[in-house]
């Protein structure tokens, strides 16, 4: 039997080079997709590969961009305009490179190899991994021309349907078309409902498509990624000529990030207060994040002791990590409120960068007391010593004269003449303490 090798034209869901993913190109870039234009691609044929480059850096403006194909056996580049250039890319921007390319005419029918070459300005190349282009020769061929879903985008525990258009691109009839969308690997997160996953067409005629629809559910706990998933095609033509051919597609799962910020520890109670404070942040979605990093935003509400950005690095699912701030509290609020600039990547290399507010409560000096966050320490203790002497030295004076008045003023000459002497025996630092407890005492009624 003849076997032909299917190219698959690039859709939504082929977005990769290498079947495993987005390819990246340098720190910044990702190779969106990318189409051949005539194929299949043959030998002593030119044929254009548009590639499209994306900036997924969503701050930073790339400048002085020149982008060339590694010409290699069995592909050189036509025409004069054989590297291309940009002046800039900004953030989250697309462009369309567009080579044209012509393949030897000893070329091996098969497999073969190009990469695209990067540069900014005069700084470090990058190369890309190898781009697949398969070579072949005349032949009768059935052409994948997209794979699509709705919805769009596929992320985990829901139903999707997939649609595979089929296209006869050749000057005969294909009939008898058998397709097998085959979803029987075992880490394959994809499961048939409603219907099987093959699919017959009785006859394609000259130039005409057909729809192919696949209800498919997905795995709740599937982990983000582009899944792939064998394609076998039988048919024939209208002289008999039976045809197989075995390919891959595939299908991407992806889910945003979902993290959760809250305080864990705390230093920091009250207003003109200062201390560490312990930022947790979890990880409550099914993506693991990378290149995690937490900063504290300057505020009027409060002035920041330590430094104030933390790198954290990767983020499993369904786990944490914490970063420390030392702060000072300045302002009056009942809560206060942190301003947190997080930035991180997902599995797809897409760029987070978010902004939160977590708020943490401040207390009275009752609240504190109340909930035991801070006691009167050694001034309360003071003040019951000093009071007992006082008593101490009034009864003492009033059986002496049995007289109140008097016995208050003697009392009160004698308790000012010991605490004279007590402030010469204490240290200098602890003498302004002790007298504002002298006057708050004769202050009370």
């Amino acid at each position: 039997m003849k076997k032909i090798l299917l190219i698959l034209l690039v859709s939504l869901f082929l977005l990769n080079i290498n079947a495993e993913g987005r390819q990246t190109l340098g720190p910044d870039l990702i190779i969106d997709s990318l189409t051949m234009n005539p194929f299949p691609v043959e030998p002593e044929n030119n044929f254009d590969l548009t590639i499209n480059i994306r900036n997924s850096n969503t701050r930073r403006t790339i400048y002085d961009l020149r982008f060339n194909i590694q010409e290699s056996f069995p592909f050189t580049v036509e025409g004069g305009d054989k590297i291309k250039r940009l002046t800039s890319l900004a953030p989250n921007e697309q462009t369309l490179l567009t080579f044209r390319i012509k393949t030897d005419k000893n070329a091996i029918r098969g497999e073969n190899e190009l990469k695209l070459e990067f540069q900014e300005g005069g700084g470090v190349k990058y190369i890309s991994s190898p781009i697949n282009v398969d070579v072949k020769g005349t032949a009768i061929d059935l052409s994948i021309v997209s794979l699509v879903t709705n919805p769009s985008v596929i992320t985990p525990g829901i139903e999707v349907e997939a649609v595979l258009t089929l296209k006869n691109a050749v000057p005969v009839l294909m009939k008898n078309i058998d397709i097998n969308f085959d979803l029987s690997a075992s880490d394959n997160p994809f499961t048939p409902i409603k219907s099987t996953t093959k699919r017959s067409i009785t006859s394609l005629n000259k130039g005409d498509s057909k729809d192919l629809k696949f209800n498919l559910a997905v795995d709740a706990k599937a982990e983000p990624g582009v899944y792939k998933i064998p394609l076998k095609i039988d048919y024939e033509d209208e002289f008999g000529n039976e045809y197989s051919v075995d390919t891959l597609t595939g299908l991407k799962i992806s889910t945003k990030p979902e993290l959760k910020y809250s305080i864990e520890t705390s230093e920091v109670y009250s207003s003109g207060s200062s201390g560490l404070v312990t930022i947790k942040i979890v990880n409550l979605g099914l993506a693991d994040v990378k290149f995690l990093s937490l900063r504290l935003i300057e505020s009027d509400d409060y002035d920041i002791i330590s430094i104030p950005e933390i790198y954290l690095g990767n983020l499993e699912s369904d786990d944490y990590e914490t970063a420390d701030f030392r702060i000072y509290a300045s302002t009056r609020k009942d809560d206060l409120p942190l301003k947190v600039l997080v930035t991180y990547k997902d599995s797809f290399n897409e760029e987070y960068s978010v902004e939160e507010t977590i708020n943490m409560p401040l207390y009275s000096g009752y609240e504190l007391s109340k909930f035991g966050l801070k006691t009167n320490g050694g001034v309360g203790f003071l003040t019951y010593v000093v009071l007992a002497i006082f008593a101490y030295l009034f009864v003492r004076e009033w059986r002496k004269v049995r007289n109140v008045p008097k016995a208050l003023k003697i009392t009160v000459m004698h308790f000012l003449i010991f605490i004279k002497r007590a402030i010469k025996a204490m240290k200098i630092k602890n003498l302004k303490r002790v007298i504002e407890e002298i006057k708050k005492f004769f202050k009370e009624p």
